[in-house]
C-alpha cells in the first residue's frame, strides 16, 4: 500500500505511483474536501452545485481522520491495510465454510486471489525466452505487459492487483460484502434460524455499503437474493432488503439525477467489437487463463449446496456480460472481481480434490504444474507493482499556491481554474467550477453547458458576465500567467485587472477575486 502512495513529511510531497495518479487525483481531492474544506452537503469538488452520485464514505473516513490530525497517507493506507487484511481473512475462511475446514483450501484461495490467472505469461516468455536472463527480466519488469482497455490489449488490467491499489474503497467494500455473505451463508448452509433484528441490522450495513461502493452493493444484493431463494428462505428477504432500500433511496435519487442516457444493454464487456461469439470467448480465455477450464471442473466436483452458492455468484458474470450498470462499461469490472473471488474457491477445491485423490508423485507434479500455470501471470504483474516509479507532487506549504488557497480562502469557496488531474485547487480542499473531464464523465455529469459558460467567463468583456459568475457562486478565477498548450481561452487580462482584484500571483498563475 505504501509503495503506491506515501507522503514525505519533511518536503511536504505526495508520492504516487504512476498507475495510481488518475484515480488518486479524484480520491485525494475528495479527502481534502472533508479535511481542509467544508463539503457538506457533499458535492463533487470538480462539479459543485449538483447532486453527488458517487460513493464517498471511504474518502469521508480518511478525510475525517486527517482533519483529526492523522497524516493523510497513514489514514489512507491504514484503512486500506485493515480492509485488505479483513478481505484476505474472509477469502481464507469462506471456502472452508462453503466446502470443508481445510487450511490448504483457504491458503490456495488467498494465493489464487493475489496471483490471478490469465495468459500474460505466454507473451512474457515469447518476448524474453526461456533462459536465466528471463528471471532477471521478470524481477526488474518495469510495467504491466497488458493494460487493456487503455493500451488496446485484450487482457485487462482490471483483473490485476492494480485495481485494488487504485480503488482502495473497493477493498473496503469487498471486505464488508464478504463479511455479510459469510455470516448469512453460515446460517443458510446449516439451516439455522436468523432473527429479524439481525437481518435488519445487516440490511442497514448493506445500505451503507452503497455509499462505499455502489456496484458492490448491487452485486451483494443480487447474491444474497439468490442465496435466500435457492436455499428456500425467501420469507426473510423483506427484513434484510427493506432497511437497505431505505438507505439506498437517497443515493439512488442522486444517481438518477445524472445523465443515464448510456445503453443499458451492452453485451460483451470489454470484448473486441463488433461483438461475436469468437471474440467473446477469446476475451475470457485470455483473461482467465486455464481458470476458464478449472472453474467449471470445480463446480461439477462440488456438492449440491456448493453448486447453489456458485449459481448465486455466477449471476454476476452473466449480468456483467449483458448490461452496462454504470456510466462507463469499464465499471462493470467490480462484478467480475467479486465473482472471481468466489470462482477461485472452486478452483482451490479442484486442486484439493486432486492432491487428496492422487497421493503420489504424478499427482503432486500435476498439482504443482497447475498452480504454476494459474499464478505465473499474477507473479509477473506483481513485479510491475514492485518496480513502478513514483511521481512526486508538492503539497502545501511546499506548493505556494495551495498554501495560499488553504490559508486565505473560505473552506467552501469555488474557483474557476484550469482542468487538471492533480488539481491544486481541489487538493487544497476547495472546489473547481469545472474540474477535469475524466472525473465528470465517470460520474455521469452532463457538463456541456458549463463548458460554454467557462469559455464565456474566462473571456469576460462586460459586467453582465461578472454578475453571472457571482450567480454561479464563483469566488476566484485562476488564470495561467503565461500561454500554455492545454488552456485554450483568450483571457482578457486588461478587463479582469480593471474590474477584479489580483490577490495572488507566482509567475505561473494569477488569481483574481470576484
Amino acid at each position: 500500500m505504501y509503495k503506491s502512495f506515501g507522503y514525505d513529511e519533511e518536503k511536504h510531497d505526495f508520492r504516487i505511483e504512476r498507475h495510481q495518479i488518475g484515480d488518486f487525483g479524484l480520491h485525494l481531492s475528495l479527502i481534502r474536501s472533508f479535511s481542509w474544506g467544508n463539503n457538506f452537503p457533499v458535492e463533487s469538488p470538480f462539479f459543485p452545485g449538483k447532486p453527488f452520485p458517487y460513493h464517498y464514505y471511504f474518502d469521508l473516513l480518511v478525510g475525517l481522520l486527517e482533519k483529526a490530525g492523522l497524516r493523510i497517507d497513514i489514514a489512507f493506507n491504514g484503512i486500506s491495510i485493515l480492509s485488505f487484511t479483513l478481505l484476505l481473512f474472509l477469502i481464507y475462511k469462506l471456502p472452508q465454510l462453503i466446502f470443508r475446514k481445510s487450511k490448504l483450501l483457504g491458503a490456495l484461495s488467498v494465493i489464487l486471489f493475489v496471483f490471478h490467472s490469465n495468459f500474460t505469461f505466454i507473451d512474457f516468455f515469447k518476448e524474453k525466452g526461456l533462459s536465466l536472463s528471463a528471471f532477471r527480466d521478470f524481477w526488474l519488469l518495469p510495467d504491466y505487459i497488458h493494460k487493456g482497455p487503455f493500451d488496446g490489449s485484450i487482457i485487462s488490467i482490471f483483473f490485476t492487483l492494480n485495481v485494488y491499489l487504485n480503488q482502495r474503497h473497493l477493498i473496503m467494500a469487498f471486505a464488508i460484502s464478504l463479511a455479510i455473505i459469510y455470516f448469512l451463508l453460515s446460517k443458510l448452509i446449516k439451516a439455522q434460524k436468523i432473527s429479524h433484528k439481525t437481518l435488519i441490522l445487516l440490511g442497514l450495513v448493506l445500505g451503507i455499503l452503497s455509499r462505499v461502493h455502489t456496484l458492490t452493493f448491487f452485486s451483494t444484493t443480487i447474491i444474497l437474493f439468490l442465496l435466500f431463494i435457492l436455499f428456500k428462505r425467501s420469507r426473510f428477504l423483506l427484513s434484510l432488503f427493506l432497511p437497505a432500500a431505505v438507505i439506498f433511496f437517497f443515493h439512488a435519487r442522486d444517481i438518477i439525477g445524472q445523465d443515464i442516457s448510456h445503453a443499458f444493454f451492452n453485451p460483451g464487456f470489454l470484448s473486441q467489437k463488433p461483438l461475436s461469439l469468437v471474440n467473446f470467448i477469446f476475451f475470457w480465455v485470455m483473461n482467465l487463463g486455464i481458470a476458464i477450464i478449472l472453474i467449471p471442473w470445480g463446480f461439477f466436483l462440488s456438492g449440491k449446496k456448493q453448486k447453489l452458492v456458485f449459481l448465486s455468484v455466477f449471476s454476476l458474470f452473466l449480468i456483467g456480460n449483458i448490461f452496462q450498470l454504470s456510466f462507463l462499461i469499464d465499471h462493470n469490472h467490480s462484478l467480475f472481481n467479486l465473482f472471481l473471488i468466489f470462482a477461485n474457491f472452486y478452483i482451490a477445491y479442484f486442486l484439493l480434490t486432486l492432491i487428496r485423490r492422487y497421493k503420489n508423485f504424478v499427482g503432486g507434479t500435476i498439482f504443482i504444474l497447475v498452480v504454476l500455470l494459474l499464478t505465473m501471470s499474477g507473479a509477473i504483474d506483481l513485479m510491475a507493482v514492485k518496480n513502478d516509479f513514483q511521481f512526486r507532487l508538492n503539497d502545501a506549504p511546499s506548493n505556494k499556491l495551495m498554501q495560499w488557497i488553504k490559508t486565505n480562502t473560505k473552506k467552501n469557496d469555488i474557483f474557476l481554474a484550469k482542468q487538471e488531474i492533480l488539481d491544486p485547487v481541489t487538493l487544497s480542499g476547495r472546489k473547481n467550477y469545472l474540474g477535469h473531464s475524466y472525473y465528470l464523465s465517470v460520474m455521469g455529469y452532463n457538463y456541456s453547458e458549463r463548458q460554454n459558460l467557462v469559455k464565456l467567463f474566462y473571456e469576460a468583456k462586460n459586467l453582465e458576465t461578472i454578475s453571472r459568475m457571482h450567480k454561479e457562486n464563483i469566488a476566484y478565477i485562476a488564470v495561467p500567467a503565461k500561454p500554455i498548450i492545454d488552456f485554450n481561452y483568450n483571457v482578457n487580462f486588461v478587463y479582469l485587472d480593471k474590474y477584479l482584484q489580483r490577490v495572488y500571483e507566482d509567475g505561473k498563475v494569477i488569481v483574481y477575486k470576484l
